[in-house]
């Protein structure tokens, strides 16, 4: 008599293997998972890189400004210091004169360069730091000059020595802010 052929396992009335069966199919869930934790791992460093790449950028913007600012100020503030020293040194301008001088132009303008120095100290890096140190120092003595004749006026000052100190003050601190400028250029680019 034949036997009979069981559908399932080709053979007579024995189980079929199923043993390579789900070895195939947890290799295929083990490669399947390792692929997905690889992706993930990829992701996550790429976004990482992204993230650090944003931050450096915006940092950059933010000095960049900080640095435009303290430039602009500091044009402002030689040339409101210019102005208070000019009227406090023409004996034509009166006490009123000079008062008003200080208060609508070389006190806003002085207080915008201190703002704008702030700022750029908290932005800047360590070395930054230092070279503003002395721009800062140099601005201190250009206001200090521009103001010394507020409350007296012309009289008893030699007007060209005193405008000769004055100019020398202010390119010192131009030169000083320029160089400040020149270090600093490679954190905002």
């Amino acid at each position: 008599m034949a036997e009979k052929k069981d559908r399932a396992g080709g053979s007579t009335g024995e189980r079929p293997n199923r043993r390579g069966t789900t070895s195939a199919v947890l290799a295929g869930a083990l490669i399947g998972a390792l692929a997905g934790l690889a992706g993930s791992t990829l992701a996550y460093f790429e976004a990482k890189d992204t993230h650090r790449a944003e931050g450096a950028a915006r940092r950059a913007d933010i000095r960049r400004a900080a640095y435009v600012d303290l430039s602009a100020s500091t044009d402002r503030y030689v040339q409101q210091a210019t102005q208070m020293l000019n009227v406090s040194l023409d004996p034509s301008k009166s006490a009123e004169d000079r008062r008003r001088q200080f208060e609508d132009k070389y006190a806003p303008a002085n207080t915008d360069l201190s703002r704008a120095y702030t700022t750029v100290r908290l932005v800047t890096t360590l070395d930054g730091r230092r070279d503003l140190e002395k721009v800062g120092a140099l601005s201190a003595r250009v206001g200090k000059l521009a103001t010394d004749r507020y409350d007296r006026g012309a009289a008893g000052v030699d007007a060209k020595k005193a405008g000769v100190e004055f100019t020398e003050a202010v390119e010192r601190q131009l030169a000083a802010l320029q160089t400040f400028l020149d270090r600093v250029a490679g954190e905002a680019l």
